[in-house]
């Protein structure tokens, strides 16, 4: 059993070095929807509306935030900047969904999508 963790961990790293070097890429909301599967976007919806923080109000945006870029990250995460609906703050949040496997495959296939 632990030989067949060490091979899954080794053939994730190699199927991730053999691709070319990724960059932050912006994507849209229709985009981002294509992304996550509906549990990713429940957590999606909640972080956003009840668990950002924000600098300017030294706590969580209560009122939820207003997004206004949303990137796929180098590393195949969701990278989210917005303003606070209270204060108009600057805040940003960063999803580690990369890490899920059917996320990343989803996510490379956008990448080649929309590449030039």
């Amino acid at each position: 059993m632990y030989k067949n963790v060490l091979l899954n961990k080794k053939s994730q790293i190699y199927h991730r070095s053999v691709m070319k070097e990724k960059q932050n890429i912006g994507i849209n909301l229709f985009q981002l929807a294509v992304l996550l599967d509906v549990d990713e976007k429940h957590f999606y919806n909640f972080v956003i509306n009840n668990s950002v923080y924000c600098f300017q109000c030294r706590g969580i945006a209560s009122k939820g935030i207003e997004v206004e870029e949303i990137y796929l990250t180098e590393r195949n995460d969701i990278r989210v900047q917005g303003r606070c609906r209270i204060c108009k703050g600057t805040v940003g949040r960063l999803f580690a969904f990369g890490d899920k496997k059917e996320f990343d495959e989803k996510a490379c296939r956008l990448r080649e999508s929309i590449s030039p």
